[in-house]
């Protein structure tokens, strides 16, 4: 419980961050995290002073880099925490519409069959099993969430488990490409994203050398909501939130110089194609059969058969090509 409080603390800020849409409010975001933090979490033994509460480059730029992704991530977890109302077809056509970097829907049944999909045809080999693993640290009905690493980038599921009583029917999903994302960050380039196991998104730099490349995370925001990290390169200055049950990491470099590779920048012409935006109205109109409602008259709330396989992932692929 004192992780997740830490975590709230430390992002609290953000909502009022963005709501201006003035850049120069990322350091305030700052200065209200470390208040909240010392003030609720960590209050000191005597007042300080001598603290003017002044905000460090390094956190300028990752409040900078991150906020704006992070306020997507929250608005997709309140959205999927409402869908278990009615996942149907409105609510598929709201979904896209509201998150074009989102790469797809689906819903699936207790033993992972897919009973609906869009797009109909993914581009990325899917796997929604790890879903249906319960997380024995969280709620039984909280947000699932785990990475894939598939050839063409990591892909990000999300998932609201649905009930019927106490009896697991199956999971409304939401996938994306954490790449999808990178054009409401401010500096992308700066910005690394990482989670247990694997660097999502390596900015500019050499990811191998570095040490968010190295780091054990897993272990580390279990200890930390934000830091330092090292290297014999140098260092970068990261902050985790969770999505569902999966921690996600934003890190830039706050001291040092590391080895670049500025090819890896070229995705970001291209990061709007990585979600259903770039077909806008297809996924949006053309969704067959509707998503499934959740009706507790029905035997499953999972019962339509997935939508046969089309030509508009070949449309989507030739645009991220």
């Amino acid at each position: 419980m004192q992780r997740v409080n830490k975590a709230a603390c430390l992002l609290l800020a953000l909502g009022v961050l963005l709501a201006t849409g003035c850049k120069h409010e990322a350091k305030g975001y700052w200065k209200d995290t470390r208040r909240y933090y010392r003030e609720y979490l960590n209050t000191p033994a005597k007042l300080d002073l001598e603290d003017k509460g002044e905000v460090a480059p390094a956190e300028a730029r990752l409040a900078e880099g991150f906020a704006g992704i992070d306020i997507q991530l929250r608005a997709l977890e309140r959205a999927l925490e409402n869908s278990d109302r009615k996942p149907d077809t409105a609510w598929a056509k709201q979904m896209f519409q509201r998150f074009p970097w989102i790469s797809g829907l689906a819903a699936v049944d207790s033993e992972g069959r897919v009973m609906a999909q869009q797009p109909e045809a993914p581009m990325k080999p899917l796997d929604f099993a790890p879903l249906l693993q319960e997380d024995a640290k969280q709620n039984m009905r909280a947000l699932r969430s785990y990475v894939q690493d598939t050839p063409m980038g990591p892909e990000v599921y999300v998932g609201v488990p649905v009930y019927s009583g106490t009896d697991f029917r199956g999971l409304v999903i939401a996938h994306f490409d954490i790449r999808a994302l990178l054009p409401y960050s401010s500096r992308p380039a700066d910005l690394m994203i990482a989670a247990p196991g694997q660097v999502m998104w390596p900015g500019r730099f050499d990811a191998q050398a570095t040490p968010v490349a190295s780091t054990d995370w897993s272990s580390a925001v279990t200890k930390d909501v934000y830091g330092t990290v090292a290297n014999a390169n140098g260092e970068f200055y990261w902050v985790s939130r969770y999505l569902g049950n999966l921690p996600l990491v934003f890190a830039v470099p706050e001291a040092g110089s590391f080895p670049e590779k500025p090819e890896q920048l070229a995705i970001l012409k291209q990061a709007a194609a990585l979600g259903s935006a770039s077909t806008p109205n297809e996924p949006v109109t053309e969704i067959q059969p509707a998503y499934p409602e959740l009706d507790e008259s029905e035997g499953s709330i999972l019962t339509k058969p997935a939508p046969q396989a089309s030509d508009d992932s070949k449309v989507k692929e030739e645009a991220i090509r």
